[in-house]
């Protein structure tokens, strides 16, 4: 685009130098004696082509990738942006902030029921803790419950998001059934004393602090706030 500007103007000063009175015309200054009429299409040829190339170019890109103060166009910072929508695309819905409520709940109902087991142990008659035992394993089966129906209330998107700390709930939830059959077979046999009933119900409280672990920190990857927040 300058080459072709450049061109224009040369033919353009050749035209005048061509009706000029002499050869001196062509190297006429400010101080010629030469008449102004003459003088100024020359002045104007030469202004002009000193220009810097580069301010004609900057003023036929029009400003184009520079912002208003000459400075650089800022670029939009991608990774905060994928960082937010990520963090938006796993928040808990209404429902599932209730559903989270109740799962935590009736794993806090689990775990009292079975210290007060471990309470009882020492001191109590086998078919006191038996029958004892009966609301524990219903309780912690409950836990379970609530605790599968949240992960199936999941998206694809928080499925996907949320994988590795749902592999280790799953994990935790394992193990709480485990320990949950060990108490419960361990009830059914003759000739168990207390201690050896309080060694199973250790087993299953470590099993259930676990879950209730991994229950809150699912809670946090989704936004949900823990109860202590909340007073």
């Amino acid at each position: 685009m300058f080459d072709t500007c450049v061109s224009g103007l040369q033919s353009y000063c050749a035209l005048f130098a061509d009706s000029s009175p002499g050869p001196g015309f062509l190297v006429v200054t400010a101080n010629s004696e030469f008449p102004n009429v003459n003088r100024l299409p020359w002045l104007i040829c030469s202004i002009v082509l000193l220009m810097s190339p580069h301010t004609l170019l900057a003023q036929h890109r029009g400003g184009h990738g520079t912002s208003a103060g000459g400075g650089p166009t800022e670029v939009p910072d991608t990774d905060a942006l994928k960082d937010f929508k990520r963090a938006a695309a796993l928040q808990a819905t209404p429902d599932q902030v209730i559903q989270f409520r109740r799962l935590t709940k009736s794993t806090e109902v689990a775990l009292k029921g079975v210290q007060d087991l471990l309470h009882l142990a020492e001191s109590a008659s086998k078919p006191d803790l038996f029958h004892y035992a009966n609301p524990l394993t219903s309780a912690v089966e409950e836990a379970q419950t609530d605790n599968g129906e949240f992960l199936h209330s999941f998206s694809t998107v928080q499925k996907s998001g949320l994988k590795d700390v749902t592999k280790m709930l799953g994990k935790a939830d394992s193990d709480v059934a485990k320990q949950r059959n060990a108490l419960a077979h361990t009830l059914g046999r003759s000739g168990i004393g207390g201690k050896q009933i309080a060694g199973v119900a250790e087993e299953l409280e470590k099993a259930l602090r676990e879950f209730q672990a991994r229950q809150l920190a699912l809670g946090v990857g989704m936004g949900i706030q823990g109860e202590e927040s909340l007073q």
